[in-house]
């Protein structure tokens, strides 16, 4: 357990996200050292670019000697540590756009050398260029792909490690930005009927000769564990959804606006920063209706201490229509990334089974 930190938000992030850093690329000693550093909250956003861009110097100096692997691993440390640096920080646009900018550029130089490698696309939808990444299994022959849908304030990059335990078991992965998400946010902000930005990935994906479009599963972690199930209930074509720390009715978030470091990360995402648009738009962010049009197999995982309540993880199960799997893991904080040795196994295995994927 991480010591109490005398800034309040500082704590708060550490106390919540430490286990989530950890297990998508940032390096326990970097989360030390940097953490000694930060004594207020203005001070995190520029600590952690700090520490990113000693990685980046690192990367740069490795690929001018021709070390390709110690440079991949170097920008993935520093998109890493820019991400975390900047995505609760939308409170300060003039650190929160440069680290952003920067999380996509050192990303971008790792992509290619990835075992296998990641490939960019950009999915047309509506006035979006929703940038994503494509990833295969290596010697594969059109195997069935997971589409990742990130949560509040993650993005594609940050999906990486997740997307490792799904190509080991055969399956290929799409992990993109939607709407309010990563670079989408340039573009607009989040939409309630986000299932239409999964339905042009699948569009997409049809169009992609490496992997078989009939055979798409979705996983979706916090927010997107709210995301992927409400794609699920809308699109047919998905035929296995997974999700851990999901909400049944986004509505549980309008309790926090009062504080304004909540209402900050959750105005940023949609672009709106007035209080009762917000709770306008929450209002219509359930899956109420639509739980029970959820026919495909359906894995949920919930953490006895996630601060998403249990109920409404369970709910989404309860009256999903199709076969279902419930796991509850005790001990489990949110998405129980504190476990990831327990859920990422789980749904790995699970969306591999009903997705029909040959193990590589």
């Amino acid at each position: 357990m991480l010591a109490n930190h005398p800034d309040p938000t500082v704590d708060h992030v550490l106390k919540t996200w430490a286990p989530r850093m950890i297990v998508q690329g940032i390096d326990y000693n970097d989360l030390m050292t940097t953490g000694e550093r930060i004594r207020t909250w203005d001070d995190w956003c520029r600590e952690w670019c700090v520490t990113a861009a000693g990685h980046e110097e690192f990367a740069r100096k490795a690929e001018s000697a021709s070390n390709r692997a110690s440079a991949t691993e170097a920008y993935l440390m520093a998109s890493m540590a820019y991400h975390f640096g900047c995505n609760n920080s939308s409170h300060n646009l003039d650190e929160y756009i440069p680290a952003a900018k920067k999380r996509v550029e050192c990303y971008a130089k790792a992509a290619p050398y990835l075992d296998p490698p990641a490939v960019r696309h950009e999915v047309p939808f509506e006035t979006f260029r929703l940038a994503s990444y494509h990833r295969v299994p290596p010697g594969s022959k059109k195997p069935p792909v997971v589409v990742i849908i990130s949560g509040l304030e993650s993005t594609k990059e940050e999906a990486r490690t997740m997307e490792d335990g799904f190509l080991r078991r055969g399956m290929a992965t799409f992990t993109f930005d939607g709407p309010g998400q990563g670079e989408s946010w340039f573009q607009g902000g989040m939409i309630v009927e986000f299932e239409r930005a999964t339905s042009a990935v699948i569009d997409y994906l049809a169009k992609l000769p490496a992997v078989d479009a009939g055979r798409v599963g979705v996983f979706g972690p916090s927010m997107g564990g709210y995301l992927a199930p409400r794609s699920a209930a809308c699109d047919a074509r998905i035929k296995a959804c997974a999700f851990t720390g999901g909400m049944y009715d986004r509505t549980r978030v309008l309790n926090r606006l009062e504080d304004p470091f909540e209402f900050a990360r959750v105005a940023h995402i949609w672009k709106v920063y007035d209080k009762q648009k917000l709770v306008e738009l929450h209002n219509r962010c359930t899956l109420e209706g639509l739980a029970p049009k959820i026919l495909c197999p359906l894995m949920a995982v919930h953490g006895t201490k996630d601060f998403v309540p249990v109920e409404q993880a369970k709910r989404t199960y309860d009256e999903a229509s199709g076969p279902k799997e419930w796991v509850l893991l005790e001990g489990g904080n949110h998405v129980c990334n504190n476990m990831p040795f327990r859920y990422r196994p789980l749904i790995g295995d699970f969306l591999a089974k009903h997705l029909g994927a040959q193990p590589v």
